[in-house]
């Protein structure tokens, strides 16, 4: 690996990176980070999802990002935006694609491809309550990675495995997370 002070190595700078580990070995207050999103409904099945903020540690981290999301006519939207489950499945793979830029950056390996496919099918039987026993959610993601680079298939193979072990989205789509609903009627 190249020993040049802040050098970006596919858009990460390593030297930041490790830096920030070291921070955050010595104060795990510093490694907590809370994300913020809130939902408007626009009629029919849109909505609108605007970007809340970030909490890193102590710091506000302020964010004002909006992106809308419909349905297919045939599940009774206007085919206007991606689908929940296209973002899902959008942020799943967007996950992975950051672990290993930076598990190759780290490495001192120059991407020169990365590409992810990603399935994830529903029964919509159990979501429209035709059939009981159908499921609601995903019983399977599938995912194909394709990556062309100047490291050793060792170093890429080690890489892909960093990933299933250290990807939030990806731990959050394969465990079981702790989901708190509260609801609040108004008059």
């Amino acid at each position: 690996m190249s020993n040049k002070v802040n050098e970006l190595i596919n858009g990460i700078n390593v030297e930041g990176l490790e830096n920030y580990k070291r921070v955050i070995s010595e104060n795990a207050e510093d490694a907590m980070i809370d994300y913020r999103v809130k939902l408007q409904w626009l009629g029919g099945t849109k909505s609108k999802v605007t970007t809340q903020g970030i909490t890193l540690g102590k710091q506000e981290i302020k964010r004002n990002f909006s992106f809308e999301i419909d349905e297919p006519p045939q599940l009774l939207g206007n085919d206007s935006k991606p689908t929940p489950q296209e973002y899902l499945l959008g942020g799943f793979g967007a996950c992975m694609v950051v672990g290993y830029t930076v598990g190759a950056a780290v490495k001192g390996i120059k991407l020169e491809k990365l590409e992810i496919d990603i399935e994830g099918g529903l029964d919509l039987r159990g979501f429209l309550e035709v059939n009981p026993t159908s499921p609601i959610g995903m019983k399977e993601v599938k995912y194909i990675i394709r990556v062309k680079a100047d490291g050793s298939e060792e170093d890429l193979k080690e890489i892909h495995q960093k990933v299933i072990e250290t990807s939030p989205n990806r731990a959050t789509i394969a465990d079981e997370v702790k989901v708190v609903s509260e609801l609040v009627i108004e008059k």
